[in-house]
């Protein structure tokens, strides 16, 4: 429909180049943005450090996959296994790591290709709804600018490439509707990647049931249904049955509506030119009665958005909704171009700024270098340590350093134990004992206590203060002190 009014306008004015230069000013903006997000990036792809306290979760995934050892595993036994994403996006970091060594750069690179890959399939999708590759690729590449996105160009972690698989599944459905099934598989990757990765292939059954596609839709459903759970009993009758308790009871920390909305106005907030534009078309849409794939996306990506309220999330959770933002965004910056032409620059103007002056005025990663200024000596202290028996918050000097995990996921172990949800306290019981030769901990026990840790409970940061002392203390995130046992003089 936008693309058929835009064309028409065109004709009937004979008006045609200024709409193409302004198409090709706003596609000039987002290259410009784009490139200077990624180039901002690269520094921090390429540090050696854990930056993110994920990033160590999935690269320790990745690595016990790479040494054929169990990735769902007994959690209750010791060393303590935790790992709460699926298989294929530690499979996806295994597959990038240089000779199976611990490589932050390396999986870092793999999520750069992979936000480059779903900025493209971005486009290819918005060029064939709009009629314009000009508007496409504009509002791909916008993607990359979002400043909520762009914190997600440089951190390993699961949702950018889950969201890939799922962006493949929806220019499969949308490049024709005879194509249902062809999605299918990838849909159930992206699940397969982080389960709560399913806006795409609800709002494929939505659209086909709005549209009257009954039979189509209850096939896609049962397909769909079908695959997952073929998946799921294999994944839970080789794992013994853990794969369950790793996917749905490693998240015991409690939800908040508050820090739900405060994500989503700080996501919504930061691009408002584009979330106004996204805004607009799913109302024109509605209004219409067109019931258009984009805003029954929209609307599925928003509500699986509010897992974002959990206590360990942050905006990782709205990456979806970004994609489906920007989608609706550019049918809406068609549509308007169609309705309102002599606002075409206005319009174009606005926008483009809008991506320039976000991409220049945020700085977050140069603000991120700061805090692992002194890593390098964090990291050397636990290299040079001859102990296999460290505690760490921070799993990235561990696996740097080829040493045993004793913790895979710290933050899920602590709230479990917080929450009652954990049947010992092994661990407290090993630091009481001293077990432990050296502990890597984000603040020393003092300020933990003081100010509370989101990622140990209080009972274990007691035990560390009672029976560990500093050694070294250093600027380096979630691994700032490192402890040793306090010695029978003291």
């Amino acid at each position: 429909m936008t693309a058929a009014l835009t064309d028409n306008w065109q004709t009937t004015h004979g008006e045609r180049f200024p709409v193409l230069k302004a198409q090709k000013a706003l596609l000039m903006c987002a290259l410009i943005g784009s490139f200077l997000a990624i180039a901002e990036s690269i520094p921090l792809i390429i540090s050696p450090y854990q930056i993110d306290y994920g990033e160590g979760l999935i690269l320790d995934g990745a690595l016990r996959i790479r040494h054929s050892q169990p990735l769902y595993p007994n959690p209750y036994a010791f060393p303590v296994v935790l790992h709460v994403y699926g298989p294929l996006a530690y499979a996806a970091t295994a597959a990038v790591l240089p000779g199976g060594a611990a490589s932050f750069p390396a999986g870092r690179r793999l999520i750069l290709t992979s936000s480059l890959g779903l900025s493209l399939l971005l486009a290819i999708i918005l060029s064939r709804l709009t009629g314009s590759s000009w508007v496409g690729f504009a509002f791909g590449l916008l993607l990359l600018t979002l400043p909520a996105f762009r914190f997600w160009l440089y951190l390993l972690r699961a949702d950018v490439i889950g969201v890939v698989f799922s962006a493949v599944g929806i220019a499969l459905y949308l490049y024709k509707d005879k194509w249902w099934y062809l999605g299918i598989p990838f849909f159930g990757l992206a699940i397969f990647c982080k389960y709560s990765l399913v806006a795409g292939p609800v709002a494929v059954f939505l659209h086909l049931l709005l549209n009257r596609k009954f039979k189509q839709g209850i096939r896609f459903l049962a397909v769909v249904s079908f695959v997952c759970a073929i998946a799921f009993a294999v994944l839970q009758g080789r794992t013994g049955g853990w794969f369950a308790f790793h996917m749905f009871s490693t998240h015991p920390d409690r939800y908040s509506v508050v820090q739900f909305f405060g994500l989503a106005a700080l996501v919504w907030a930061s691009a408002p030119v584009v979330t106004a534009l996204a805004i607009w078309f799913v109302v024109q849409d509605v209004r219409t009665g067109q019931r258009s794939f984009p805003t029954i996306y929209f609307a599925a990506s928003t509500l699986t958005s509010l897992t974002a309220g959990k206590l360990g999330s942050t905006t990782n959770h709205f990456i979806e909704w970004m994609l489906a933002s920007c989608m609706c965004a550019g049918l809406g910056y068609s549509l308007l171009l169609s309705k309102y032409p002599r606002k075409v620059w206005p319009i174009t103007i606005l926008l483009g700024a809008s991506v320039l002056i976000g991409v220049i005025a945020q700085s977050k990663p140069a603000m991120t270098s700061r805090e692992l200024a002194e890593c390098d000596k964090t990291y050397g202290y636990v290299s040079h340590s001859l102990s296999k028996r460290i505690l760490s918050e921070n799993l990235g000097p561990l696996l740097v350093a080829g040493k045993p995990v004793s913790v895979s996921d710290p933050f899920v172990y602590g709230q479990s134990v917080a929450h009652g949800k954990w049947p010992n306290r092994e661990v407290e019981l090993l630091i009481n004992e001293k077990y432990f030769d050296l502990i890597v901990i984000g603040d020393d026990p003092t300020t933990a206590r003081l100010r509370g840790s989101d990622i140990w409970p209080d009972s274990l940061v007691n035990a560390i203060g009672q029976n560990y002392r500093g050694v070294g203390q250093f600027t380096c995130r979630h691994a700032g002190v490192i402890l040793e046992p306090v010695s029978p003089q003291h």
